[in-house]
């Protein structure tokens, strides 16, 4: 079957709830994951960033004095991004190696819903790491304004839908699943790490790691989930974080609008 005579095929915008229907069942099948998204912010938060939080002091960020396990927490958010976009990439390369990606857009699922319909997964994985992380930072005081981090949430899972929609872009070349370990392992990794997510930027940094940040989108949505995490909520920030989610989105879209398709695994 030539996927090119169904591509114009759709259901429109419920479809987008038969993708995050199928995601939800996903998670809840998959119950070892919630133990390693459980690890991840004991561990980045609970170890890393208290025993740092001894020898740090107060973080100074558009005019305001935080703690720096505050600062560093917001940090960690992002760390949950890149998470959750391996497990966007697993579930997209899934997808097309058994057929399954053409016969969703044979019964009229158009690329968009898909996209929208793939953040179910990991917008669940991401929430249920943040009731984690809230849980901690009430403990140890790690919180700035519990309000403003329920809305810094919200900025969080717009800033997400930037690296699923990467995750799903890049399982369009992605055949197995050691080539995305590879892939998370050498790359994304330390994307997450030359972003401001646990230290502050400053022109004493070496200069490869200021080109790093610079260039590195984590770094700008970092400012805006910092901004309303703080109280500051800088507008321009905001609209650019906004925009690398979009824009991505669109990418990703004119993607999967082209991939060849197939209905069985080789």
């Amino acid at each position: 079957m030539d996927p090119k005579n169904f591509r114009n095929i759709s259901t429109g915008v419920k479809a987008i709830k038969i993708i995050a229907f199928g995601e939800w069942h996903a998670f809840k099948q998959n119950k070892g994951l919630l133990l390693s998204m459980a690890m991840e912010p004991l561990i980045t938060y609970g170890l890393l960033v208290l025993s740092l939080n001894t020898s740090l002091g107060q973080v100074k960020i558009d005019n305001v004095t935080v703690l720096y396990k505050q600062y560093a927490l917001t940090g960690i958010l992002t760390f949950f991004m890149t998470t959750q976009m391996s497990q966007a990439m697993y579930r997209a390369t899934i997808d097309k190696e058994y057929g399954l990606l053409a016969l969703k857009f044979l019964n009229g699922i158009q690329p968009w819903h898909y996209l929208v319909g793939m953040n179910c997964f990991p917008i669940i994985g991401l929430l249920f790491q943040c009731f984690i992380l809230l849980l901690l930072g009430l403990v140890s005081e790690g919180i700035y304004k519990v309000s403003l981090f329920l809305l810094a949430i919200l900025v969080v899972i717009v800033s997400l839908g930037f690296w699923t929609s990467l995750g799903i872009l890049l399982s369009t070349k992605i055949t197995t699943y050691e080539k995305r370990d590879v892939v998370m392992t050498l790359i994304f990794s330390p994307v997450s790490y030359a972003a401001p997510t646990l230290y502050v930027f400053s022109d004493d940094l070496p200069l490869i790691v200021r080109i790093l940040t610079m260039i590195n989108p984590l770094t700008y949505q970092l400012q805006a989930i910092r901004t309303v995490a703080f109280g500051s909520f800088d507008v321009t920030v905001l609209i650019i974080d906004f925009l690398l989610t979009l824009g991505m989105m669109f990418i990703a879209q004119c993607v999967l609008c082209k991939i060849p398709l197939k209905l069985s695994p080789r």
